[in-house]
């Protein structure tokens, strides 16, 4: 059985928030974090891949205010909170941007398009499942 390179994130239940309109999200930003990586690995101009960098943050930008928004809706305790998170993700965006802008070399970009990964994975397996759980009991 061949493993996915190390860059490289499959959508799986265990990333599942159970609210599909959120999943649908999420599996849209996961397909962005492959692209951004896959352009660092084949080695794309810098153009393609602040663009695709680009890319990735607007869709944070856009899938954090719907997930606020939702937060709202539901009367989440913790919306605040998290928000406040989405706000520092955005800024680690931007600083890694500013990686991509400032310093072409190969393995800087690598370092930093694995380090995209990282931060928008680790928010969605430790602050998301928060509010997915809140959710999901409110449902019962």
């Amino acid at each position: 059985m061949e493993t996915a390179p190390v860059w490289r994130l499959d959508w799986d239940d265990s990333l599942s928030m159970y609210i599909p309109e959120i999943d649908a999200d999420h599996q849209r930003f996961i397909l962005l974090v492959n692209a951004l990586n896959e352009a660092i690995v084949a080695r794309m101009s810098m153009e393609e891949i602040k663009k695709r960098m680009r890319d990735l943050q607007d869709d944070a930008v856009a899938h954090f205010a719907h997930e606020e928004n939702l937060f709202r809706e539901w009367g989440y305790p913790q919306a605040d909170e998290h928000a406040c998170l989405h706000a520092e993700i955005i800024q680690n965006l931007h600083q890694i941007m500013d990686i991509f802008s400032d310093s072409p070399m190969p393995y800087e970009c690598i370092a930093a398009g694995l380090k995209v990964k990282e931060v928008l994975i680790n928010h969605l397996l430790t602050e998301d499942t928060r509010y997915r759980d809140f959710y999901l009991a409110s449902q019962k």
